[in-house]
């Protein structure tokens, strides 16, 4: 329950989207294809600050790990290295294999990180390596030389966090729209007997599911918003509330607001019914992450509910701009989400839909692999995982980068230049949950400079 102001802050955004989106049914329905009978979701967990990833996977071949060691300064020890930034491949690693990868004698997993092994083990999680923003495939000579279009605001947070949510990355501002929003302007045969749009955010206003003509709805882990007079109040100012909206003004704009808090009433009160009876909350952890994915859980177990075949969840995740500290501040991160994901997992299990929800890890960039002596900084190529009882798992997929200081990738401060785009990460997703080869280059707009989305709809081959 909340004020007025908080609620239409919140709920607010879904009548709007509600009359857009479902004016673009009443269009574009006709043109999109049948209706989907099946489930599919889409989780995207957002590591908001830039996750330092060459930590989160790490080569065990000899060779490689030794250039690993070596430009992250050595193994981190409080008293006599604290400046190294390595983990030790004895104790702070995982083994896992990939035999396809020039390292084929291994790779480890974040010690803090034990249900990302055990999925990856099991087939059910893949990571992709070196991914990142790119206009266009550019080498290191073509990016020295500047003979190629780069993303705008390279290394910066603000930008950078903005591109993986457009995945238009030579434009600067949110003006390109988000993809999944986009996605959902083009899956307008989607939940068609819904109230509540594709795209839900259980970490608030975001780029990424905001398209042309639809927005977000957005709710809390600690329950949906409600309006307190409507409904935690007196009849007589229910009843009061009930009229001044159902008046009829004579100004346009008067009326829009008046149909829009109606409508935000309405949809707010019906998504709380659709999920009452789901509560997980004794089944998860009660840190940020596991709020959230508790959240998204109930949401799922509600689907039907709610009449929704496909849907779109938003988690993020701050605390990860770990320039003056990142062993033992990624170690509780990691500690974090390990929880998270495992609970989150076997929730799915139980549910009896791991097979038709994807979880995707998404950051600002990678880091230095050098360290500033106190932590990381700003780079470009990162490491992602993506989990899923669909995922063809137990690999590392792109191209996992030599990691020397001068390597064939290094932009400077050992800062990787990517070798996978976003645009063929997520299209991995979009093509995955529904999005037809013709509408690929709609959702994502450079995607022709990388491939040909009709022969190639599933560009990675993660799940598809």
């Amino acid at each position: 329950m909340n004020t007025r102001r908080k609620f239409f802050q919140q709920a607010g955004a879904s009548a709007a989207m509600g009359s857009a989106l479902f004016s673009l049914k009443m269009t574009a329905g006709a043109a999109s294809g049948e209706s989907f009978t099946d489930h599919k979701a889409l989780v995207c967990l957002f590591l908001l600050g830039g996750n330092d990833s060459f930590n989160m996977l790490v080569p065990t071949d000899p060779t490689a790990y030794g250039e690993y060691t070596t430009v992250r300064g050595g193994l981190y020890d409080s008293t006599s290295n604290p400046t190294g930034l390595a983990l030790n491949s004895t104790g702070e690693l995982l083994p896992i294999s990939d035999a396809a990868q020039p390292y084929s004698s291994g790779f480890g997993i974040h010690h803090k990180l034990p249900i990302l092994q055990t999925l990856y083990n099991a087939g059910n999680c893949a990571f992709v390596s070196n991914v990142g923003t790119l206009i266009e495939p550019t080498t290191l000579a073509q990016y020295q030389a500047k003979s190629t279009a780069l993303p705008v605001g390279l290394f910066s947070h603000a930008d950078e966090q903005v591109h993986w949510q457009t995945v238009v990355p030579q434009i600067r501002g949110t003006s390109p729209k988000g993809w999944a929003g986009r996605m959902a302007d083009c899956l307008t045969q989607a939940n068609l007997n819904s109230t509540v749009g594709m795209n839900i955010s259980v970490s608030g206003n975001n780029t990424m599911q905001v398209g042309p003509a639809s927005i977000p709805y957005i709710t809390d882990p600690s329950g949906v918003v409600l309006l307190k007079t409507k409904y935690n109040e007196t009849a007589s100012i229910t009843n009061a509330v009930d009229s001044i909206l159902a008046q009829q003004y004579g100004n346009l704009y008067q009326t829009k607001l008046a149909t829009s808090n109606r409508s935000a009433i309405d949809t707010a009160a019906a998504f709380s019914n659709a999920i009452s009876p789901y509560d997980f909350s004794t089944d998860f952890s009660t840190t940020q992450t596991g709020k959230k994915l508790r959240n998204v859980a109930e949401l799922l177990a509600a689907k039907d509910n709610l009449s929704m075949n496909r849907q779109v969840f938003f988690v993020s995740r701050g605390g990860w701009d770990h320039h003056n500290e990142v062993i033992n501040a990624q170690e509780n991160l990691f500690t974090e989400v390990n929880e998270a994901i495992t609970d989150f997992w076997n929730k799915l299990v139980e549910l009896g839909i791991q097979n038709d929800v994807v979880l995707f890890t998404a950051t600002d960039f990678g880091r230095t692999l050098t360290s500033n002596g106190r932590g990381s900084d700003h780079a470009w190529g990162g490491n992602a995982f993506v989990i899923g009882g669909d995922v063809a798992g137990g690999k590392i997929y792109g191209e996992y980068p030599v990691l020397a200081s001068g390597g064939p990738l290094d932009v400077g401060r050992a800062r990787l230049l990517p070798t996978t785009s976003i645009d063929e990460y997520c299209a991995e997703m979009a093509s995955w949950f529904g999005v037809p080869p013709a509408e690929l280059s709609t959702v994502f707009p450079n995607i022709g400079n990388f491939l040909d989305p009709f022969s190639t709809p599933h560009p990675l081959g993660i799940l598809g």
